[in-house]
């Protein structure tokens, strides 16, 4: 029992800590700009620089549990593809909030084509406006839910893999 207690005590303690609760962001207000090196890129608002406007985004943590791992990766790998797409996101859509602009880009990179057709369709009126920066947060139910559909998938996944290592037939 003491075990539970514990697991629950940490899920709450990473979901108002590492989910960034009650946090504010000063880059919130500010807008994204044109690079003027070159104006193919954008640059984060006048008066921060990429470094401090980094440390404004959501844990990475909770990029994977809103969209998923294709996103995580995206930002773990190709951090300046998920920098550039966040600015401008933030640059075209005419909007200074940073939390809407980084869910709105991991919907994205989750899967692109049925991210342009909801907003297509929020444009042209034929589906309300859906807000990723509220929805999808994580809650303690569904960590604890899908830390135990992956504890069961990586179970059977490595009793398969150590059978067939070891030359047995039976899988199982």
């Amino acid at each position: 029992m003491g075990m539970i207690q514990f697991l629950l005590a940490a899920l709450f303690i990473l979901q108002t800590n590492a989910f960034g609760a009650g946090k504010t962001s000063t880059s919130s207000k500010l807008r994204p700009i044109l690079d003027p090196t070159n104006p193919t890129r954008f640059a984060p608002p006048e008066g921060l620089d990429k470094n401090s406007f980094k440390k404004e985004y959501y844990a990475p943590i909770e990029t994977i549990l809103r969209a998923g791992p294709v996103p995580g990766f995206i930002r773990t790998f190709q951090s300046d593809k998920y920098d550039q797409a966040i600015l401008r996101y933030m640059y075209e859509s005419r909007s200074t909030d940073l939390l809407d602009a980084q869910a709105n880009m991991d919907a994205f990179f989750a899967a692109p084509d049925v991210w342009t057709e909801q907003k297509l369709l929020e444009k042209s009126g034929k589906r309300e406006v859906y807000n990723y920066g509220v929805a999808g947060k994580p809650t303690a139910e569904r960590i604890i839910l899908s830390s135990g559909w992956a504890f069961i998938v990586l179970v059977t996944f490595g009793r398969v893999f150590w059978q067939l290592a070891h030359g047995n037939r039976n899988l199982f």
